[in-house]
């Protein structure tokens, strides 16, 4: 009997031990159907991104679709080469269900991305946490980059007079697109016919040369610096501008020069007073001019001699 007993308590806790084996199989399964959180990068936006610009990304979350999912937290961890503005939120919520009946519900988590401007060419990883409560998931997203931008080299071709010539050679690995050089408003010189001139497309290796007229603002033989700007279209359809400056001597110990680059007014103030004094001795000028004329040194010997003189003189004789 007493074996039978034993028997009984061990058949009966066998039983306990499967059904609480079930129950907690049973809970486990409940609780993974209900977030069962997944996580996918599901647009870049421009692709490739590139330096110095900003990419939008929109990362997407599954496993919400339960109508007993309450929700769950996302948040971005932004490394180098990436960061976000000072007021944009890493962390983003979803509080309550999002269900659906019958339609299949994610979350879509959009984020905009400034890119450092020394970024390099390939693929730069970006990291998100995701998860419910304290119990989070780290994954790691690759984001391309390319670095569409040239580089430029300069040098001072020739100065002739106000002109000067600038030697302008495409260095970097990309072509340059719709290139045009500019003279922005500086210190030292002033482009005094235009300031600026398009060049059109620099392939990698390419050169070109563009010239300008240039009034310098000092008198002083000495090397200034001349500043002017590259813009240019990438392969990426972006719009850029290499700021660049190169040392330049005008011939400045001239005397057209010093004209040029000397306060001009002050010619001008002299011209106009000149004028103004002239214009004011006009009647005193003319008078002169008229009072010379008739004092003509007569000849008798002179064609232009009148008759009447000629007949007095002969009389005298």
């Amino acid at each position: 009997m007493e074996r039978k007993n034993k028997i009984e308590k061990f058949a009966l806790l066998g039983l306990f031990l499967v059904f609480g084996i079930f129950l907690m199989s049973s809970v486990s399964a409940e609780m993974g159907d209900v977030c069962d959180l997944s996580v996918t990068l599901v647009n870049q936006d421009p692709y490739p991104a590139i330096p110095g610009d900003y990419v939008d990304v929109v990362f997407q979350m599954g496993g919400i679709e339960s109508s007993k999912c309450s929700g769950a937290v996302f948040e971005l961890v932004p490394s180098y080469p990436f960061s976000l503005d000072e007021e944009a939120d890493t962390k983003k919520v979803l509080e309550g269900s999002t269900w659906v009946s019958n339609h299949k519900t994610e979350w879509n988590i959009p984020y905009s991305l400034r890119v450092d401007k020394n970024a390099l060419d390939g693929n730069a990883t970006i990291t998100v946490k995701y998860g419910q409560e304290e119990t989070f998931i780290s994954k790691d997203f690759d984001i391309k980059i390319e670095d569409s931008r040239t580089d430029f080299d300069a040098v001072i071709q020739e100065v002739s007079d106000d002109e000067v010539s600038i030697a302008i050679a495409n260095i970097g690995e990309y072509s340059a697109n719709s290139v045009v050089i500019r003279i922005p408003e500086q210190e030292n010189f002033e482009a005094t016919e235009t300031v600026g001139q398009m060049v059109g497309d620099l392939d990698s290796g390419d050169y070109t040369l563009v010239s300008f007229s240039l009034m310098p603002s000092f008198n002083e033989s000495e090397k200034r610096p001349l500043k002017f700007e590259i813009h240019y279209t990438d392969d990426v359809g972006e719009r850029r501008i290499v700021d660049k400056e190169l040392l330049l001597q005008m011939n400045s110990g001239s005397t057209d020069e010093g004209v040029r680059s000397g306060p001009r007014w002050i010619l001008w103030i002299s011209i106009v007073i000149i004028v103004f004094v002239l214009y004011k001795k006009r009647n005193w000028i003319m008078q002169k001019i008229k009072g010379t004329a008739g004092k003509k040194k007569l000849s008798s010997g002179s064609s232009d001699v009148p008759e009447w003189v000629k007949k007095n003189n002969h009389k005298k004789k």
